[in-house]
């Protein structure tokens, strides 16, 4: 973890990451806001960058009662999730680490839940067959 962020390692590439953990956020029923793909941006202006991309995603069910608690949490929601090569075979995942945000915002406990589901998200499309970075 660095500065409350969590990777995994994906063996697929960026484009099958973000495609497989938005299946699995929309199965779940996550509203995926968006994908900002860096990479293509960096493009468009004539750079270069390896392929990143961000799933802005979240549920307002489950994150208005976070923002009424802590309104300064809207600074973090909706929740994200950074997939990125790296050089290497296939990718990396990142997220903030929800105990980080909770303790930034004096979250009580009970309410992780909300701030976990990248976690759930990551572990259920990567499972078993990667390792943690």
């Amino acid at each position: 973890m660095t500065s409350g962020l969590v990777s995994r390692h994906s063996a697929a590439d960026v484009e099958q990451t973000v495609a497989s953990i938005r299946r699995e956020a929309e199965s779940r029923g996550a509203t995926v806001f968006a994908v900002i793909d860096h990479a293509g941006a960096a493009r468009d202006a004539g750079l270069d960058m390896p392929a990143t991309q961000v799933l802005i995603l979240g549920s307002p069910k489950s994150g208005t009662p976070l923002m009424l608690a802590a309104p300064e949490l809207a600074i973090d929601l909706p929740l994200r999730i950074l997939v990125r090569a790296d050089g290497g075979p296939g990718s990396v995942v990142s997220w903030q680490e929800p105990a980080f945000v909770a303790t930034r915002f004096n979250l009580p406990g009970d309410q992780l839940t909300t701030l976990a589901a990248p976690s759930l998200l990551v572990d259920a499309v990567l499972g078993a067959q990667t390792r943690p970075e």
